[in-house]
């Protein structure tokens, strides 16, 4: 009878002049991850996709920044109209309003302050979007509401209903910039206000105009479905527009 119990397995004698070798434990294996039911779909987010940039439109048209009283900022619209327009439409000129210009795209007109009012009658009479800029003066507002009576009483009412205004605020005299804004609106499309403090124009400003050039780009859209006067032609592509006081206007030379 054996003296050891059932299942004993004598001990196997060891060589020790063998290396043993080294066996790591074994890794445990990572839990496998629980699957969703059939029938529902993990969401993937989609990323937004970016705008892509408007194309520039194509306007023929002659826009006419205008007033007859002298230091209206009148230059200083029509270069910043002219800087904010040139990414929106195609070929976007300034001009300085003397002899002929070729409308072969969208022409900004800085026309020259004109007190004894020849040259602001014919530059404007062939006009298909006027701008008047006026600052918080009384001078300047009484010109510019001058120039819309002529405008009317010389044929171009249209001129005057569809004219966009721009009330600079200096910030000189602030309850006279509130009555021109709400005086001039009842007679035009629009009064766009722009503050420039103390009559100073920043050269990083061009935010502040931004309001402006929105207005005027929407309202050069609409150019093809006004009416003009039998005397004016429509716009066509490459047209060029003779600015003659002897033929624009009943009262050009008076």
């Amino acid at each position: 009878m054996s003296e050891h119990p059932p299942g004993y397995e004598a001990e196997q004698p060891v060589d020790l002049s063998k290396p043993v070798a080294y066996r790591p434990p074994p890794v445990p294996e990572p839990p496998t991850p629980a699957r969703r039911p059939e029938g529902r779909k993990e969401k993937q987010k989609k990323a937004p996709a970016e705008a892509a940039p408007a194309a520039p439109e194509a306007v023929y048209g002659l826009v006419t920044v205008a007033n007859v009283q002298p230091r209206t900022f009148k230059s200083t619209v029509a270069r910043k109209l002219h800087a904010g327009l040139e990414p929106r439409h195609v070929n976007v000129r300034l001009w300085n309003g003397v002899g002929s210009v070729r409308l072969d795209g969208l022409v900004v007109a800085d026309m020259p302050a004109d007190p004894h009012g020849t040259d602001w009658r014919r530059q404007s009479w062939t006009a298909d979007q006027l701008v008047i800029p006026v600052p918080d003066d009384l001078h300047a507002a009484r010109a510019a509401w001058w120039m819309l009576d002529r405008l009317e009483a010389e044929g171009r009412p249209d001129l005057v209903s569809t004219a966009i205004v721009v009330g600079i605020q200096t910030g000189a005299h602030r309850m006279l910039g509130r009555k021109i804004a709400k005086t001039f609106a009842a007679r035009t499309a629009e009064v766009v206000r722009v503050k420039l403090p103390g009559g100073v124009v920043p050269a990083d400003d061009e935010a502040r105009w931004e309001p402006l050039v929105s207005v005027v780009s929407r309202a050069l859209k609409q150019l093809s479905s006004r009416s003009r006067p039998t005397q004016l032609s429509l716009r066509t592509p490459n047209q060029i527009v003779h600015l003659d006081s002897r033929l624009h206007g009943k009262a050009a030379n008076q």
